[in-house]
């Protein structure tokens, strides 16, 4: 019987992580740097491996929140010196929340239009 130490070691990994934790990091990688084929491989591997899709969605939106950080601190600094403090929202553009009749910033937390 092989364990999950002695795969890990077959493999060139020599670590105390699962091959199920090792892949779910993988998948949560693979979203952060936009890798497609990274992403499709590593869910097929959990998806062998028996990881309920929930646990892999979770993996999946830790990666978006970490990776979603920079971008809303970027836009923050677009949106400061692009429009001249106007509250243009969305860099000087129309707001999402503009279009469905609510007040510019009432999008909610996840929007940058602020």
């Amino acid at each position: 019987m092989t364990t999950q130490t002695d795969t890990n070691t077959e493999q060139g990994l020599e670590t105390g992580l699962s091959e199920t934790t090792l892949n779910l990091v993988a998948l949560g990688a693979a979203i952060g740097a936009n890798a497609e084929r990274a992403f499709r491989a590593h869910q097929a591997r959990l998806t062998e491996l028996g990881v309920s899709k929930e646990d892999m969605i979770e993996a999946v939106n830790m990666a978006l929140r970490v990776k979603g950080d920079p971008h809303s601190i970027l836009m923050a600094l677009a949106q400061s010196t692009l429009t001249d403090g106007n509250g243009g929202g969305c860099c000087g553009g129309a707001c999402a929340c503009e279009e469905e009749g609510k007040e510019k910033g009432d999008c909610g937390d996840d929007c940058d239009c602020r």
